[in-house]
């Protein structure tokens, strides 16, 4: 073999071992996805919303609102969109002190983003309030309520959405 050969014969090795090696290195360095926590966060999700509903039925102001994230939006029903936490507040206030039984809701599906960042649900409600003359008023409809994942791993309302009928 000539000497020009086996100087291409080592070069041509030494890429090799070099490109394996990035090869390699890569791989090795590429991150692992996230795991799966889908079905925990549906879980805490469906959870949060059933909290969530006991707290309107007790008519707790500060419970109920505390469910949503500092800077969400709700979409009040044949109404404005209202921003903050505090706004969305004054709207439930006024909501919770109705006279009658008050608001319930349910979650019909949920649903997690694979990222794990973000779900949704939605479902039906139920409004029962009291008429002047003492006569039950009872207003259904559904929502839609888009959750965010805190950095603490708690799940807040981002968005959220009514409006009656079926």
């Amino acid at each position: 073999m000539s000497r020009s050969h086996s100087l291409v014969l080592a070069i041509a090795a030494l890429l090799a071992v070099s490109f394996t090696a990035a090869c390699a290195n890569q791989t090795a360095q590429a991150p692992a996805p996230p795991p799966d926590t889908r079905k925990a966060d549906e879980a805490a999700i469906r959870a949060a919303s059933a909290d969530w509903s006991k707290a309107a039925q007790a008519k707790d102001l500060d419970k109920a609102v505390s469910f949503y994230a500092e800077d969400s939006a709700y979409f009040v029903d044949k109404g404005a969109m209202v921003k903050g936490k505090n706004s969305i507040g004054m709207v439930w206030k006024d909501m919770l002190a109705q006279p009658g039984p008050g608001l319930s809701f349910q979650a019909s599906y949920v649903e997690v983003a694979r990222s794990g960042d973000l779900g949704y649900e939605y479902g039906t409600y139920s409004l029962v309030s009291e008429e002047k003359k003492g006569k039950p008023k009872t207003e259904i409809g559904k929502y839609v309520t888009v959750w965010k994942k805190q950095k603490d791993g708690s799940w807040k309302v981002a968005v959220d959405i009514d409006n009656s009928g079926q």
